[in-house]
């Protein structure tokens, strides 16, 4: 699968997770967007476990690269020297789980994965060959 399906993927995965708790989370707390202790949200949608479980089914490399256009998306770094980014956040997480599960505590995820991608594009850089696998650590 291509990087760019994998994102749009995800991107809906997201989306979808995002609306439903856009639209139970008032139902359930009366103070919302305040949630008190003890206050039940309800269960999550199916979509979270098809996110997790489709993120748990890709390779390594396409984890961090969704890291990365995640990142990038938030604003965190330009398109200028990706390759160091991409070292610097497979450092940070160390493990691709780790970046995986970050990627699932985010709320906006689906807007960060867009606007990523619309960097990329705005930029020239083709997502769908977005590699670092020949980029040493200490680039």
């Amino acid at each position: 699968m291509k990087l760019s399906e994998t994102a749009k993927e995800v991107i809906a995965l997201a989306e979808a997770i995002r609306n439903y708790w856009d639209a139970e989370l008032p139902k359930r707390h009366p103070d919302y967007p305040l949630v008190h202790p003890g206050e039940d949200s309800g269960p999550p949608p199916p979509e979270e476990k098809k996110l997790r479980d489709f993120l748990a089914s890709l390779p390594e490399e396409a984890i961090y690269q969704l890291a990365l256009i995640m990142h990038l998306g938030r604003g965190d770094f330009g398109t200028d020297n990706l390759a160091r980014h991409y070292e610097a956040l497979k450092r940070t997480f160390g493990k691709s789980e780790r970046a995986a599960t970050q990627m699932m505590e985010k709320a906006p995820l689906a807007g960060y994965l867009a606007d990523g991608l619309a960097e990329l594009k705005k930029s020239g850089i083709d997502v769908d060959h977005l590699t670092f696998a020949s980029v040493s650590s200490g680039s």
